[in-house]
């Protein structure tokens, strides 16, 4: 019954561009590219799981950049042939027809029946065996997929994804400018709205309307808005907790435009300033200044993370060092590879865009809090740029 509603309600719709869609140039240099990075990774085929390679390759808007796994889309990737997207969702049923350029698409069945769906692909597709490079690939699929297909071999695709991704297109670097524009947008209205009295969610309430006003599509990740006792953890998500005098106030904003992301962090105080925690924060701004200093094609990702904490440790503050990564690449979906980090050893690339981010943070000095601050840098033929426009607070740096 559902198929004949949907027939016959099909004749009212005309075909449109996919919504907030970027152009067929950009459209065709994306599909080109990733035809190039299959022929020369010597793979038969890619097989993508996550939602914005899906999105990615073929511009079909799929649900966002979820804060969870949920494993709703694939999509198939052969040599010289359109992809083939599955998707599980009737809502998309009129959707990919009408506002994408999708030659197969197929409705998929639940997840523990893929296996068989996405067999019928490679059957389809000549694939029954050789060697498929995937991301995430749920185990039942893979294992049905196996068992199916004993002479297929699957590898993680990757390495070849980041080399795929990281360096951006001029027609990418542009949309990510305007991504960026908008949250800093998000950014500065969020900092006017710190003062005591006022909730973290409320501040960010103001950042994510400032934003969607400017035409972000949805936030690519949960904006943060911590204050006091809540950036010594470096909570998440902004909270009920209301913001104090003389407490520390780190505010992490991310912008959709057009599939590209925008991502950025301060940290402000809210009233005076302890001189610990002018400390912490001009030991963080002189991280990423000192990190940025260093940026320029054919040093490493290893050596930028290495920079900005030798800063830190140098002023003191190594005991306190964020352990993770000091950054990440930006632009289709959120924290893109490679990473900055100390095991990373990627050589830097002109037009590859990156954020970084050090981070100090108490956690046995809730009184102090910590600091964040996040900046975005296209890498230039000698150098870096930065895109990002958000002042740093200058009652910190005095």
């Amino acid at each position: 019954m559902m198929n004949m509603v949907q027939d016959q309600g099909a004749h009212l719709f005309q075909r449109q561009d996919p919504v907030f869609y970027a152009g067929s140039e950009l459209h065709q240099i994306k599909q080109r590219k990733v035809q190039a990075a299959l022929e020369q990774s010597g793979l038969d085929g890619f097989l993508f799981f996550k939602a914005e390679a899906a999105r990615y390759i073929t511009d079909f808007y799929v649900k966002g950049f979820r804060p969870f796994m949920e494993p709703e889309y694939v999509v198939l990737v052969t040599r010289n042939a359109p992809p083939v997207l599955g998707y599980i969702s009737g809502s998309d049923d009129l959707r990919v027809r009408f506002k994408s350029d999708i030659a197969d698409a197929r409705k998929l069945p639940g997840l523990d029946n893929w296996a068989g769906a996405i067999g019928e692909m490679f059957s389809d597709y000549g694939l029954t065996a050789g060697h498929i490079g995937t991301d995430l690939m749920p185990y039942m699929v893979a294992d049905g997929l196996r068992q199916r297909f004993p002479a297929l071999q699957f590898s993680d695709a990757g390495p070849i994804w980041s080399h795929l991704t990281a360096v951006k297109h001029p027609l990418e670097v542009e949309l990510i400018r305007e991504a960026v524009r908008v949250a800093d947008l998000g950014a500065r209205a969020a900092i006017g709205e710190i003062r005591p009295g006022i909730s973290e969610h409320a501040v960010v309430a103001e950042a994510v309307h400032a934003m969607r006003r400017a035409g972000s599509e949805f936030e690519p990740f949960i904006p943060l808005v911590a204050s006091g006792f809540n950036t010594s953890m470096f909570e998440r998500v902004a909270t009920e907790k209301i913001i104090a005098p003389g407490e520390m106030v780190i505010i992490d904003i991310g912008a959709v435009v057009r599939g590209y992301t925008g991502d950025l962090g301060r940290t402000v105080i809210c009233g005076a300033a302890t001189p610990e925690q002018k400390a912490i924060y001009q030991a963080t701004h002189l991280a990423l200044t000192e990190a940025k200093k260093i940026i320029r094609p054919g040093i490493t990702c290893h050596q930028i993370d290495q920079r900005a904490r030798e800063v830190i440790t140098d002023a003191g503050w190594g005991k306190y060092l964020y352990s993770g990564n000091t950054g990440h690449q930006l632009g289709f979906g959120l924290h893109g590879e490679p990473l900055v980090h100390r095991d990373v050893d990627f050589e830097v690339v002109e037009n590859m865009v990156m954020c970084l981010e050090p981070r100090i943070v108490l956690p046995d000095r809730p009184d102090v809090g910590g600091a964040h601050l996040e900046d975005v840098v296209l890498v230039t033929a000698d150098g870096a740029e930065q895109i990002n426009t958000t002042p740093y607070d200058e009652r910190l740096l005095d």
